[in-house]
């Protein structure tokens, strides 16, 4: 029974988390998307809006505005951490993006600025500066003034002409961008922002903003735009433009057994081999992610059987690998 009632406590916890979290990110919904979203009923929309509100998180649709809007995010007061604590949590946020598996917002890093001010002088400044150099600089390669420029500019829908180092194109380009979401993605920090130029939203990597020359305006977030969905079906960073595609690997019965202990993906099937193999389904947005992080990494103990396109090109890729030590021999 204990067990029973842990499991209900926790699933309300995490339906009201992702409440919050669809009130944050995509605040156009309107109620009925919500409900719907969330894969609740109409009564426990309404249920979960009124236990937040009693917890301080208080928000309403406003149909003039055609948003929703937060009308109270309370703050938490932080008692008795310890400096080694204070330090471990700045030292968390650069973890859990070092392990590749977390999509953190810049939400986090701002929080933990709040609980740095709150220490002595001295330590604010050695856990400034570790947030700063260590986790800003050298772990996401990112300037901290240019960061704080592209989260002012989202806050106040202002619209930035910049400097982005395109590895795409190998060159250097001025943009105008509306920046919308910045995120913790795959070892890596972004911003979604719908770029003027290519009229449409790109992930751009902050770490190659060069520089922030200036504020062209004022801009409104596209009401087509959904962070949720649109990062739904990446499978590690990328985002597509089209559909998600079904990709099936078929594992091997020594590498099955890791496979099985691992959660790929929200959309991931597994079907059971007779002989101990499996097949991994998933349904990703960009399938060479799973190519690159997910079959080569296996080997010959990995095969893919879907897409034809995919598979081919993990062919042209093998072939390729295989001239170069073959070169070797020849020497």
């Amino acid at each position: 029974m204990k067990k029973e009632s842990d499991e209900k406590g926790l699933s309300r916890i995490v339906r009201l988390i992702r409440l919050i979290n669809e009130i944050k990110t995509n605040p156009r919904q309107r109620p009925e998307q919500l409900w719907r979203r969330l894969g609740i009923s109409r009564s426990q929309y309404f249920e979960d809006r009124k236990a937040l509100r009693q917890l301080g998180f208080a928000f309403d649709y406003d149909r003039k505005l055609k948003r929703q809007v937060i009308k109270d995010d309370p703050y938490l007061p932080v008692f008795d951490l310890s400096r080694w604590e204070a330090f471990s949590l700045v030292m968390a946020v650069r973890q859990l993006s070092a392990a590749g598996d977390h999509t953190l917002t810049y939400d986090a890093v701002n929080a933990i600025r709040k609980i740095v001010s709150n220490t002595d002088r001295r330590l604010r400044e050695l856990l400034l500066g570790a947030l700063d150099d260590v986790v800003m600089q050298d772990t996401f390669q990112v300037e901290p003034a240019v960061l704080e420029t592209l989260w002012r500019a989202r806050q106040a829908c202002e619209r930035l002409e910049i400097l982005y180092d395109d590895f795409s194109e190998g060159r250097e380009r001025r943009l105008q961008v509306d920046p919308y979401a910045i995120f913790f993605k795959g070892r890596a920090l972004y911003v979604d922002a719908y770029v003027l130029e290519e009229k449409r939203v790109l992930m751009l990597r902050v770490s190659r903003v060069k520089k922030v020359i200036g504020r062209v305006g004022n801009f409104a977030m596209r009401e087509d735009y959904d962070f949720g969905e649109r990062h739904r079906h990446s499978f590690r960073v990328m985002v597509g433009d089209g559909p998600a595609e079904r990709v099936r690997i078929r594992f091997e019965a020594k590498a099955a057994r890791y496979i099985r202990e691992a959660h790929w993906h929200e959309s991931q099937r597994i079907y059971e081999g007779g002989d101990g193999s499996l097949i991994l389904e998933l349904r990703v947005s960009d399938p060479r992610e799973v190519l690159w992080y997910l079959v080569f990494p296996w080997g010959d103990t990995a095969e893919i059987q879907e897409p034809e396109w995919l598979r081919e090109e993990a062919r042209q890729i093998a072939r390729r690998v295989v001239g170069i030590y073959e070169k070797d021999e020849k020497k």
